[in-house]
């Protein structure tokens, strides 16, 4: 049990969270924003997957994510298409400067990711990796 007056795990996070990202405009060098860069990476996994899908899938409101959706769309990195019968549901697609942007991305953030977690050793980060995605996922 921890003391009545420790952090949180929330905070720790929290903090956590800033601190890494506060060098990661190494990696999307001006051309593309970290939420963005969450776009790409998930439509590359779920081709076709709808806002609301994807709002679901990262536990953020359909609003929000619609807001990075349309910068990734006015960015050129996805397009959205109608789907067939489904009312007003679209599918959402990695256009071909998405698929290059999500590329260049893949091949810096190796390098941000040792920067950032250097503190810890490989055996470590791949701990915290694993102890996230079960916090994230069960």
């Amino acid at each position: 049990m921890s003391e009545p007056d420790a952090p949180v795990l929330g905070l720790y996070l929290h903090v956590a969270y800033h601190c890494f990202m506060a060098s990661f405009t190494d990696v999307g060098r001006g051309e593309i924003t970290p939420n963005l860069i969450g776009v790409l990476a998930l439509l590359a996994t779920h081709p076709g997957m709808s806002q609301a899908e994807m709002a679901r899938l990262i536990g953020l409101e359909r609003a929000t994510v619609g807001i990075q959706v349309a910068r990734a769309i006015s960015s050129g990195f996805v397009n959205r298409a109608d789907t067939q019968g489904k009312g007003r549901r679209y599918a959402l697609y990695l256009t071909p400067r998405g698929k290059e942007m999500l590329a260049k991305l893949r091949k810096r953030i190796p390098r941000h990711e040792r920067t950032a977690g250097a503190r810890l050793s490989p055996e470590e980060r791949r701990q915290l990796r694993s102890l996230l995605n079960k916090l994230v996922y069960g």
